[in-house]
């Protein structure tokens, strides 16, 4: 059995009159494959928090060929049933960082997307790009987890070909970071 944290939870930890490891098995191509380290290969991957996707993806694919043999046929399955998984568990983590901003909860912080239907022409980019998970689709896209979206940071709107993603402006996410430092007795 491993031992380590995945998402969250220890791997081995007792649930309920027996301990149940949690699953190493991912669904690649249709089947149930196990992989092995896969809970190390996720934490190693986690530590490079400044690399972007393409690296990450190439981070991940090392890892695992360093614990699992890849067909070079399915390693694009492989891939992306990983970067699946990666982010699930990447935005799990974010999730717990972002509980509050500077010492104020994050709930109060109005700073997210906005998505005018009107304009969403439903092609799902800002949903593929969202690492956050901060949109659902369903034919047009929607926010669904406003307050997971980071405070400031409003990339999202640019992979959007329609504009139909909209913040608030950052003249006015002062305003509001202002007023709740004082709320809140915070000194800057």
């Amino acid at each position: 059995m491993q031992s380590g944290l995945w998402g969250g939870v220890h791997l081995g930890q007792s649930t309920g009159c027996y301990k149940k490891p949690l699953s190493n098995i991912l669904n690649i191509g249709g089947l149930e494959v196990g992989i092995a380290g896969l809970n190390d290969i996720m934490e190693r991957t986690l530590e490079h928090s400044n690399a972007t996707d393409s690296e990450l993806k190439k981070i991940l694919l090392a890892q695992l060929r360093s614990h699992n043999y890849v067909p070079a046929a399915s390693e694009g399955e492989y891939l992306s049933a990983l970067w699946t998984e990666f982010k699930r568990l990447r935005l799990l983590r974010m999730e717990d960082v972002e509980q509050n901003y500077h010492g104020i909860p994050r709930e109060e912080i109005h700073w997210y997307p906005n998505v005018d239907e009107k304009k969403c022409s439903g092609c799902s980019s800002c949903v593929e790009f969202c690492t956050q998970g901060v949109f659902t689709f369903d034919g047009k896209s929607h926010v669904a987890k406003p307050f997971s979206r980071l405070v400031g940071k409003s990339s999202c709107r640019s992979f959007c070909p329609e504009r139909a993603i909209s913040f608030p402006t950052l003249a006015e996410l002062k305003g509001i970071l202002k007023r709740l430092k004082e709320k809140h007795s915070i000194k800057e």
